[in-house]
């Protein structure tokens, strides 16, 4: 399991702040990649930060927009932490906290 984020998001349209709570597991495809994300956790919070923070949060509010937050977060984390490294092999992301405000 991820350990939750809190990150502001962009804002809206009525200008005001806005706050995503997430936390999610993600499902990987054995021992030796939870390993590897374990290893590399520092460049997966940073990864999600960057991601989690460009968002507003009226795209997060549907299924879909949950949906393709999953898929962006499957992109971004299959992405090698190592120059010319191995891409890591996440299967799913099964968000357990999901939280606007």
């Amino acid at each position: 399991m991820i350990e939750p984020f809190t990150v502001n998001l962009q804002p809206g349209e009525g200008g005001g702040d806005q706050y995503l709570q997430l936390a999610f597991t993600l499902e990987v495809s054995g021992p030796e990649e939870s390993k590897t994300v374990k290893d590399n956790m520092a460049k997966v919070r940073s990864r999600m930060l960057l991601l989690l923070s460009s968002k507003h949060a009226e795209d997060l509010k549907s299924p879909e927009g949950k949906v393709q937050l999953a898929r962006e977060i499957i992109a971004q984390l299959k992405e090698p932490f190592e120059d010319r490294g191995a891409p890591q092999e996440i299967e799913d992301v099964l968000f357990t906290s999901f939280i606007i405000q």
